[in-house]
């Protein structure tokens, strides 16, 4: 009988053996699973951020665009402006100036008229 025992400890520690095996094995895989369910989620969540940071990025692309066209319109009509403006200050001087200086030889002339009947007089007085 003490050798039946014995055979029947070896067996039951042999199915022990086994079932803790089976069940360690069966417990890696609901780890395994797990594992993936949370790589799955991760990725799931870098994807979303990933995507919200892009989209951010586009918003902040596009506000930044529409400012910088809105600042350039402003600047070329300003620059328009200030064009208008000294086209209409400056034209009439520039009209002045060229009539003064279309006059400059008549007034030199008449300027030098007494000087020439002078030097003509005294032309005459030498001969």
């Amino acid at each position: 009988m003490a050798s039946h025992n014995v055979s029947k400890t070896l067996t039951d520690a042999g199915y022990i053996v086994i079932g803790l095996g089976v069940m360690t094995f069966q417990q890696g895989q609901a780890a395994g699973r797990d594992l993936r369910v949370r790589a799955e989620k991760a990725n799931d969540c870098l994807h979303t951020r990933s995507r919200d940071a892009q989209e951010r990025i586009q918003d902040r692309s596009r506000a930044a665009r529409a400012h910088a066209n809105a600042r350039v319109r402003t600047t070329v009509a300003r620059a328009t402006e200030l064009r208008s403006e000294l086209e209409k200050r400056v034209e009439p001087v520039v009209g002045q100036v060229q009539t003064q200086i279309g006059e400059l030889p008549e007034r030199v002339v008449q300027a030098m008229e007494p000087v020439a009947a002078r030097v003509r007089e005294l032309a005459g007085n030498a001969a």
